[in-house]
């Protein structure tokens, strides 16, 4: 699968390296720097986080000139989570902040708003509210829009059915035709078969149409996870796992404070960056992250890898065991 997104090329299914300042570790600014020194292709920075922060978008102004690609997030996960311990935090950031912060930095795709359906809203009655939502984008760059679809509403009590699931995606690409579709990994259901099926189902569907456009999975940094989903047809996800956890043998995660207890997974991919901060910083934390960063970047070419040659149910069984690789039918 080859992606050509703002005139660059990556081979897919991509896996993108988020960055954000909510739980993560060390700053956004250090951790597209060091995207950049690891010469990462492409990243995802939040909306949210380059509102009024000239120093993060003068970082994506820079890593955008040496031919990488970002992708601006809605900033709704930031100022959601953050409106937990903060009161009415959340009720700041409305569609004014995300399209000032959007028109205020420079990007290749842009997340849309967050359209959520009602607890009584029948699923047409979102698809004509989500749809009316993405006419006010009209300040996001033409063919840049990655439309966003909630499938559940905000409280998570409503959830959409499959079928419906299915139609709106498949609506929402008919009238705008866009490049991706994002949806969150959170909302495909509970557990990985669950929500392998509901991906193979819309893919399934946007490709029987003849549709161009790719399914993109937001909050899906898990490896075991993007393989199984990768496995049933995205074409992109991102996550922070890299900058949350620590990737062990065989791609499994653990506390990002105990690398010296797991040796680094095996990887085909050389940087010399990566091997240059290895050897010479000094520094926990940069180099915790540069060694998940590295190991990622790896995994993600295995991954693709695994899908060209018809060997995904292999390549999972020997790093995730039976029980995962009985997912990949």
């Amino acid at each position: 699968m080859e992606l050509l997104i703002g005139g660059q090329k990556l081979e897919g299914p991509v896996l993108i390296p988020s960055i954000s300042n909510f739980e993560t570790q060390g700053s956004v600014v250090e951790a597209i720097k060091l995207q950049h020194a690891l010469n990462e292709p492409i990243t995802l920075v939040s909306a949210h986080d380059t509102a009024n922060n000239q120093n993060l978008i003068d970082r994506v102004i820079e890593f955008r000139s040496n031919g990488k690609l970002v992708f601006i997030d809605s900033g709704g996960y930031e100022a959601s989570r953050i409106g937990r311990y903060v009161d009415n935090y959340s009720k700041t950031w409305d569609f004014s902040a995300f399209r000032n912060a959007v028109s205020s930095c420079p990007y290749d795709l842009a997340a849309s708003y967050d359209y959520f359906i009602d607890q009584s809203m029948s699923a047409d009655d979102y698809s004509y509210q989500l749809l009316d939502g993405m006419r006010d984008h009209d300040f996001i760059d033409s063919g840049k829009l990655v439309p966003v679809v909630h499938l559940k509403d905000f409280s998570g009590s409503r959830y959409l059915s499959r079928s419906e699931a299915v139609d709106i995606v498949d609506r929402v690409a008919i009238e705008l035709d866009p490049q991706f579709i994002a949806i969150p990994e959170r909302e495909l259901g509970n557990g990985l078969a669950q929500k392998a099926a509901l991906v193979k189902a819309v893919v399934n569907e946007l490709r029987s149409k003849g549709r161009r456009t790719e399914l993109h999975i937001l909050g899906c940094g898990n490896p075991l996870s993007f393989a199984i989903l990768a496995n049933a047809g995205i074409a992109m996800a991102d996550g922070l796992e890299w900058c949350r956890t620590l990737v062990g043998p065989q791609f499994h995660l653990h506390h990002f404070q105990q690398a010296e207890l797991f040796p680094e997974p095996q990887n085909t991919v050389y940087n010399p960056m990566a091997e240059l901060i290895r050897d010479e910083v000094d520094s926990y934390q940069t180099k915790t992250l540069a060694r998940n960063l590295h190991a990622l970047q790896g995994y993600a070419q295995q991954v693709a890898g695994a899908i060209r040659a018809g060997s995904m149910k292999d390549f999972v069984r020997a790093n995730f065991g039976p029980d995962a690789a009985a997912i990949c039918e």
